[in-house]
């Protein structure tokens, strides 16, 4: 390449797929779909760093420029040595800056792995803008803001995926729905209904008004769209479970049997079919016949160990306790979902007060989701026999058995510490955990927040800031130790440039904003301070919130409307600390509060 020009090389490079690691080259590939291993995501890829075996074409990227095969090299490093924050924030302004569809897609894709939703929707958006016939990108994006709640805009990109005649699904939107407000729902069956007048005949739009309407109580006007969306679409299952529903709320469990039994009749392999089945007869009371349905399930699917732990949660939920039980043990013995299994059981024993069965079900669990909560559990119910040495001991023994939760397991024993009084040694567990794990966040802050508790502010601060000076753009952090500075101490100047930088990175947060409003009160700007602390207690009602507005009032003069908040908080937290102490401070505001009050009861 004599004569070349660096850029030049690189952009050769680039464009032929030479000697970039996989990271990049994952990121510049077309593959076929039979190309593609369905078992391994392209953000499994990144995570794995490795490129499959199969034959790849590689596209050359197109449009490049020096600064953008500069910061691409940049972002490949910094992927090989795990940055994936900084090769993220290098992917995303690159695809953005080219609006390029490769670099946007791999955007995405990095964005997934490191769990940034935001980040992940930045990137689809571009990749969608720089691709408008592109599907996936819609997909992602849908997918991620029905899971945050934002459902009118995920109706938006399903409405694109319509227009695509790309499958939709409505009616899963519409399901997931019910986490949200009745005026979002109303907006989203107006909207709905809007396409079905061009559409009639598509059953996921039929299926996802269906459960709009029930939602809304409107129960003729669903029963009616899921028997049409039937009519088109007779094993749809979200129909039919919709149906069951129906059934359900009209005439009861046993109408609701009726239908699913007569479903699963039509397609026996359906497990969601055969487990709503089994749901429903036990809420019907038919317990002998649900586990009748779960013991097919299992005799079809051995493998399955989900099958049993769900009739045993089901048993749970619906008092069976002995039943349960059972079918925990079951799944014990057949070396199946072991640690759910031991977990549930303690419960069940705590709950009828068999602690040391307890503790032994909680200390056998050595994994899973649950490891924290039984281990943390097993820690309680030995301190509350008196045994706190051997509930530390068995925490310290677990830190050596499974040093992937050693961070978590100190933070309980500290936590346990604490509860017991013993502020010192809870201390020394954190001080001991920074020194052996090294400067953890949850560590530094645990043990900021505990020398806050005993009074040492220095030392709060010197943990606080070793934070920051990892992680200079953490909000929380900002504004903890932006209002500790406002309430214990007189660096006023200081602590409003750091509670402001939080307000800026997370803006419409109320406990910021109620930090900016407190900060501006001990400088003396009374009329920013009241802007700030309403706006943060229309978003907030919280005790603090409320004795900060109403002290502030109070000392500005604005006497009616402190004594009137005042009123207000004791109603909604009787007896509270914080406005206890308010009173205390200004003897004349609870005077003037409980002779408005007398004079409300007297009207």
């Amino acid at each position: 390449m004599r004569g070349m020009s660096v850029f030049q090389q690189s952009k050769r490079l680039l464009g032929c797929g030479l000697i970039l690691p996989a990271f990049l080259l994952s990121g510049c590939q077309t593959v076929s779909q039979s190309d593609q291993q369905p078992s391994v995501s392209p953000s499994q890829n990144f995570q794995q760093g490795a490129v499959s075996t199969h034959p790849r074409i590689y596209t050359p990227l197109s449009g490049l420029d020096g600064e953008a095969v500069s910061e691409l090299l940049a972002a490949e490093i910094a992927g090989q040595r795990n940055q994936v924050d900084l090769a993220l924030q290098l992917y995303l302004e690159q695809s953005a800056r080219l609006s390029n569809p490769e670099l946007a897609r791999r955007a995405t894709y990095i964005a997934q792995y490191a769990g940034d939703n935001q980040a992940t929707l930045d990137a689809a958006a571009i990749w969608s803008d720089a691709d408008p016939d592109n599907i996936e990108s819609r997909r992602i994006s849908s997918t991620i803001l029905i899971q945050q709640g934002d459902f009118l805009e995920a109706f938006e990109y399903q409405k694109e995926l319509l227009a695509m005649g790309e499958e939709t699904h409505f009616s899963y939107l519409a399901a997931q729905s019910i986490q949200s407000d009745e005026y979002t729902r109303d907006e989203l069956l107006i909207a709905l209904n809007e396409l079905r007048a061009a559409q009639p005949n598509k059953p996921d739009l039929l299926t996802a008004s269906a459960q709009l309407l029930y939602f809304g109580n409107q129960l003729t006007d669903a029963q009616e769209a899921v028997e049409t969306s039937l009519s088109i679409a007779p094993l749809n299952v979200r129909s039919i479970l919709l149906k069951a529903d129906l059934a359900i709320s009209q005439d009861g469990p046993s109408a609701g049997v009726a239908v699913l039994k007569t479903a699963v009749k039509q397609q026996p392999d359906n497990l969601r079919l055969q487990l709503a089945l089994a749901r429903t007869l036990v809420k019907e009371g038919d317990i002998d016949q649900a586990q009748t349905v779960f013991a097919q399930m299992a005799s079809s699917h051995p493998e399955n160990g989900q099958l049993t732990l769900s009739l045993a949660l089901i048993l749970m939920e619906n008092g069976l306790t002995q039943q349960a039980e059972q079918e925990l043990q079951k799944l014990i013995t057949q070396g199946q979902e072991k640690d759910t299994a031991h977990y549930y059981l303690g419960r069940l024993e705590e709950q009828e007060g068999n602690i040391d069965l307890a503790i032994e079900h909680y200390q056998a669990v050595k994994g899973s989701k649950d490891f924290i909560q039984s281990h943390a559990r097993a820690a309680k119910l030995l301190i509350e026999q008196g045994d706190v040495l051997g509930a530390r001991t068995h925490l310290a023994t677990m830190r050596l058995t499974l040093p992937e939760y050693r961070v978590r397991l100190f933070l309980i024993e500290s936590e346990l510490l604490q509860s017991l009084g013993q502020t010192n040694k809870a201390y020394q567990v954190l001080s001991d955990a920074i020194q052996s794990e090294g400067s953890d966040y949850e560590l530094l802050y645990s043990r900021a927040m505990l020398s806050l508790l005993q009074g040492d502010i220095a030392s709060m601060e010197q943990d606080l800031q070793e934070i920051l000076s990892r992680e200079p753009n953490n909000a929380m952090v900002l504004n903890t130790l932006g209002y500790t500075l406002t309430e214990f101490s007189d660096r006023y100047s200081e602590a409003l440039l750091l509670i402001r930088k939080a307000a800026a990175l997370k803006p419409g947060d109320p406990a910021i904003i109620d930090s900016l409003g407190w900060v501006y009160f001990k400088l003396g700007q009374y009329n920013e301070s009241l802007l700030f602390l309403r706006q943060a207690y229309e978003q907030l009602q919280d005790p603090e919130v409320a004795a900060h507005l109403a002290e502030v009032y109070w000392v500005s003069n604005q006497k009616e409307e402190a004594s009137a908040l005042l009123l207000e908080a004791r109603q909604l937290f009787p007896d509270h600390k914080l406005l206890n102490q308010l009173e205390q401070r200004y003897p004349e505001l609870k005077i003037k509060a409980d002779s408005d009050n007398r004079k409300v009861g007297t009207q």
